[in-house]
């Protein structure tokens, strides 16, 4: 499954050299490459999280709420609970199959469904960005 997760991906070619030249350069710029990878995520969390509550049955609120998840290199969604480990009960899942689950009827869908508002939304971000650099 991890081939099938990775053929699925919005990919940014040069993104780690643009952050390393706005690092570079200061002024802030790197936190807004970090806010537009976090903005460009946010429509696929919100479908994500509507598609759990009504393709998996018996999800609940809880389980259905997603978080995104930001790096120098990557936005992601992830669910925003997680389940209880403790050293009494080592793995107290009612639902083992929750993680495919979701990913296959959720996460995935989500971002088929907003792979060209991603494109768009990234690009016109990193334009802004681009003319904020070149302003300054």
């Amino acid at each position: 499954m991890p081939g099938a997760v990775g053929e699925r991906t919005v990919r940014v070619e040069g993104l780690r050299e643009l952050d390393r030249a706005f690092k570079l350069y200061g002024r802030g710029l790197e936190k807004g490459l970090r806010e537009v990878l976090e903005t460009a995520a946010e429509p696929v969390k919100a479908q994500a999280q509507s598609l759990a509550l009504s393709e998996i049955s018996h999800m609940s609120l809880p389980w259905s709420r997603m978080r995104i998840g930001v790096t120098r290199r990557t936005a992601y969604i992830v669910p925003l609970e997680r389940g209880v480990n403790t050293r009494r009960r080592p793995a107290r899942w009612s639902r083992p199959n929750l993680t495919g689950l979701l990913l296959d009827k959720a996460m995935l869908p989500a971002l088929d469904a907003n792979v060209a508002n991603v494109e768009q939304e990234l690009g016109d971000a990193l334009d802004d960005l681009a003319r904020m650099w070149a302003r300054v």
